[in-house]
């Protein structure tokens, strides 16, 4: 298992290079974002081990996660050289673009032992009003 610091380059096109966001609790060697994986969930997750109904190492199955529609990377998520502006070195954008696909695009980072885990979720809604 890799323990090693992956560092972060925001303005990378590609997700290999721009690397992994690992917001990881169990393997905190690997952290390199502030906050964790789950987001507001992650408090149901600590009640969860607290209360003692859920194992502190428990890792999710992620066979099948796949987002049920593709959102590909929009330019402005990226920097490309000589494209940067004076005190802005790469954009950072809210939305991590790749979060909804690791099993497809960190696979090998997580076949390597890395707690790359989904940092959004890209599903299907219907709504009927009334």
């Amino acid at each position: 298992m890799s323990e090693r610091h992956r560092p972060i380059h925001w303005g990378a096109k590609n997700p290999l290079e721009r690397g992994a966001i690992i917001g990881t609790l169990t393997q905190r060697s690997q952290r390199n974002v502030i906050g964790t994986h789950s987001g507001s969930y992650s408090v149901y997750r600590s009640l969860s081990i607290a209360s003692g109904q859920l194992d502190p190492t428990h890792r999710a199955d992620l066979t099948d996660t796949q987002p049920l529609v593709q959102i590909p990377p929009n330019p402005t998520w990226s920097t490309e050289p000589g494209q940067t502006e004076p005190g802005y070195p790469h954009r950072i954008v809210s939305l991590d673009p790749w979060g909804a696909s690791i099993t497809d695009v960190f696979g090998s980072l997580l076949t390597q032992g890395v707690d790359v885990r989904p940092t959004i979720a890209i599903t299907q809604a219907h709504i009927d009003l009334p």
